[in-house]
């Protein structure tokens, strides 16, 4: 479980919004301005913080988004986070462009609660002025007078500085940043394949071919992507037949098949429909419905697993432009989850249906999705979640009468070992 925890938002429960830049002074010293009453602020929200990863047993990341702006207030929450044997690594972020300054306050500062129903021009003004009051007292790390500490210094985007980085964790946190480019906001397309015979018996798996429907749908997105102006963009499908089919279809040259696209592989489920499955293997069939996400098929994989594997389509997604991407239900809801920012249970619950084209925009604070129909029919494939009785009821149905012992039963199957979580 991660957590972020925004000192900011401390302060504006404490003293309001719209506070004006002399807020941020070094030279106000009054009242609730004073640097006194904005460190008590800051260090409340680092004891919550860590109150929470020690108490959680599921708590594994703390993000505390602050400014930390002196070395003395990065010296007193070493210390606080030493105290509870809490490690930690401080990430900077440096822009000295003007231009692009300008840009970022303007497209995503301005949208803060604290310059809502301001002049635009007015709340720029407002929130440079709080940029040059930081600049007063800012000690940026260093690699000479910070060594003792864990930290990633980024500078202007492209360029890194990494000192003492030790953990698993600190290790993928810098791969992460570094794979990020927030300079660029590219559009994303996704679709599914058209609609396959396999989908019309209500099987799942497999590696049919496109149904007369599923072979319409590839010609109308053809026409789409022509008459969008979307020929230039690269195409990344997976490896299996029904994506290759639909994208074969499409005008753009630039075509790319990724083994990480394919579909959630169902092990020996595959091929089956549910109701066969839920006959067959009755037992199975309820422990998906307890945990899907958890839950791995036998000789198969789980949504887990998915994540995982789709790990490095992930990071080319957000350090390249737009691009055009025909896959799968289940591998699209991992991603569109990871975009969107979706909590991982509700993963396999997020409709990705057929014949449609889900367009995802990046905004200030996230991305937004916009689902383009046309109007083909399809089966649908969509299971929607079910409810804890009736999947006690199948367990109980199934020979088992409580649902704690199932899971222990199923554990070293089900999670995801610690070893497997490493390659």
């Amino acid at each position: 479980a991660v957590v972020s925890t925004q000192s900011t938002g401390y302060r504006r429960s404490m003293v309001g919004v719209n506070m004006s830049s002399d807020y941020y002074s070094p030279d106000n010293m009054d009242g609730v301005c004073s640097r006194t009453f904005n460190r008590k602020v800051a260090l409340h929200a680092v004891d919550e913080l860590l109150s929470w990863l020690n108490e959680d047993p599921d708590a594994v990341v703390g993000i505390l988004d602050a400014t930390n702006t002196t070395r003395d207030r990065r010296r007193l929450i070493s210390e606080r986070c030493a105290k509870s044997n809490i490690q930690i690594m401080f990430i900077e972020s440096v822009l000295d462009i003007p231009e692009v300054e300008e840009r970022n306050i303007r497209e995503h500062k301005l949208r803060c609660p604290d310059y809502q129903g301001c002049d635009p021009d007015d709340a720029f003004q407002d929130f440079s002025q709080r940029i040059k009051n930081y600049k007063k007292v800012y000690q940026t790390l260093s690699l000479e007078l910070d060594r003792e500490l864990t930290f990633i210094r980024v500078s202007n985007v492209t360029q890194f500085h990494i000192n003492s980085v030790n953990s698993t964790i600190q290790s993928k946190s810098a791969y992460f940043l570094m794979n990020l480019r927030p300079h660029i906001q590219p559009t994303l397309y996704f679709t599914r394949h058209g609609e396959t015979e396999f989908n019309m018996d209500g099987k799942i798996g497999g590696d049919s071919c496109l149904s007369e429907n599923g072979r319409r749908y590839g010609e109308e997105l053809g026409r789409f992507v022509r008459e969008e102006g979307l020929s230039e963009l690269p195409v990344w499908t997976s490896l299996m037949r029904r994506t290759l089919e639909t994208g074969s279809y499409l005008p753009n040259t630039s075509v790319e098949r990724y083994k990480a696209l394919n579909e959630l592989d169902a092990g020996q489920c595959d091929g089956l429909t549910y109701q066969q499955i839920e006959t067959d293997y009755p037992e199975e069939f309820a422990l998906r419905d307890l945990d899907k996400y958890n839950y791995r098929y036998p000789r198969g994989e789980s949504y887990h697993d998915l994540c995982c594997r789709l790990e490095p389509v992930i990071m080319d997604l957000e350090k390249g432009g737009s691009v055009f991407v025909i896959c799968h239900q289940a591998v699209l809801r991992c991603i569109v989850g990871y975009l969107l920012d979706i909590p991982v249970e509700e993963i396999p619950y997020i409709k990705i249906p057929l014949h449609t084209v889900i367009k995802i925009v990046p905004t200030a604070y996230g991305c937004e999705r916009e689902d383009i129909k046309f109007g083909i029919s399809s089966a649908i494939t969509h299971r929607d979640k079910q409810s804890v009785e009736s999947i006690e009821k199948r367990l109980i149905d199934a020979g088992i009468n409580k649902v704690e012992e199932s899971r222990k039963d199923k554990s070293e199957r089900v999670i995801p070992s610690l070893e497997e979580l490493s390659i």
